[in-house]
This record gives structure tokens, sequence and C-alpha cells, in this order.
């Protein structure tokens, strides 16, 4: 699915989350830091029909300007049980959407939520 006068490239170029990933901490990096701006348009592109709409509202956040994906998260010091849900906050146009995917065979996003 295409969103209707969405430009993949635009929102691509707004997103500034590359540059300033390489001056981070290494103990900070993890796999979720593989998600780069291609996979997160694509999991807007692919949402499941109850956050369809919310996903159309950050498509049109991320195409107006600059963005950033943020995926911070605690250090794990041993192995763990894990839900199959993560979470990827996602700035654009000052406001914080928090972008909660499931992971199973493939990553699908679920639910979109606007942080306060």
């Amino acid at each position: 699915m295409d969103f209707y006068g969405f430009d993949r490239k635009e929102a691509l170029s707004h997103c500034d989350s590359l540059e300033l990933g390489l001056g981070r901490d290494l103990d900070r990096v993890r796999a979720w830091n593989r998600l780069r701006p291609e996979h997160i348009i694509e999991l807007l592109d692919s949402a499941v029909p109850a956050a369809r709409q919310d996903a159309r509202n950050v498509a049109a956040q991320i195409s107006r300007g600059s963005w950033r994906i943020h995926m911070d998260s605690a250090p794990v010091g041993k192995p763990q049980l894990v839900s199959n849900v993560r979470e990827v906050l996602i700035a654009a146009g000052g406001r914080d959407y928090r972008l909660h995917i499931s992971e199973g065979v493939r990553l699908r996003l679920e639910e979109i939520v606007q942080s306060a």
C-alpha cells in the first residue's frame, strides 16, 4: 500500500538519525539500531488496519521535515526472556511517536502512540 502523495525519497532525506548515530557510544548499540529509515517507512506502509490512520499521520510528518529514530535501551547484563513486542520512538514535527512493533516472521507495526 502506498500513501497518497507520500514521497519516500523526500522522507528518507529528512531523517537525520544516520548522521547522529555515528557519535553514539558502542555500549548502547543493539540489534534494534539496525532499523534504518527505509525500514521505518516500510513499517508505516504495512501497518495493521487498526494503526493505518496513525501511520498516515506519521508518514505525513516525516515527509515534511526533519525526523529522528530513537532506539535507546537499558543495557542487558544477562540473557532473559522478553516479549515479542518492541518499541521504537520516532521524533517528527516536534512530537514523539512510540511505535509498537511485534516481532514474528517479520516485523509488524501494531500501534502508534503519541508520547506526551
